[in-house]
């Protein structure tokens, strides 16, 4: 997918309404609202001009993401302006990309991960660049770089059934980028993604 075209269409998605929350509401009881985590999907230019964007794997820990892809981002901080600031900082610290290089184009629907008791909202912005990607040694073991080809390819996309804490069930989407297999929370944001991206994308 060229990047000059992709970021030519994103004047129309303004226009766009969100697919929705996909079911997840069900998950919502006893959440914490104090709680709050932004992350960034970032859209860059490779070498030769086609769009991609980059996905983390998080160092192993105790933590209960532990080894699972995401996108860059985190905690809120008491500093932070709005959760657009919270993105733009973790992506930052996270991958390297400066954040005032990034041009920020839509907000997703926001999603609470119960594992963590974290609402997270996340974004979706470019940088007309092919960035040097610095990894935090801290908290990213790997970059998992996807073109935008990969996100709309059907063949790399199933849906499987998730058992809720509450003894509900629903079918969630599950991504399989060059072997890494993404699901849970960053899959069901990679879904509402796509579905909005291809309003505007044929």
């Amino acid at each position: 997918m060229d990047f000059k075209g992709f970021v030519s269409a994103l004047a129309k998605i303004e226009k766009i309404p969100l697919p929705g929350h996909f079911g997840h509401k069900g998950l919502l009881p006893e959440a914490n609202h104090e709680r709050w985590a932004g992350v960034l999907c970032l859209f860059y230019p490779d070498e030769k001009g086609k769009t991609h964007f980059v996905l983390i794997r998080r160092q192993i820990s105790a933590g209960p993401h532990s080894g699972q892809v995401a996108f860059p981002g985190g905690r809120k901080d008491p500093d932070d302006y709005n959760m657009a600031e919270t993105a733009l900082r973790e992506c930052e610290e996270e991958i390297g990309v400066s954040r005032h290089s990034i041009r920020l184009f839509k907000s997703m629907s926001e999603l609470y991960i119960p594992p963590s008791d974290f609402w997270v909202k996340p974004y979706m912005g470019f940088v007309d660049y092919s960035p040097k990607f610095i990894p935090q040694e801290e908290e990213v073991a790997g970059l998992i770089y996807v073109s935008a080809t990969e996100l709309f390819d059907d063949a790399l996309l199933v849906m499987e059934q998730f058992h809720t804490p509450q003894g509900g069930a629903m079918n969630v989407p599950v991504f399989d980028f060059q072997g890494n297999r993404v699901w849970g929370a960053t899959a069901m944001m990679l879904f509402e993604m796509r579905q909005t991206l291809g309003e505007i994308i044929s």
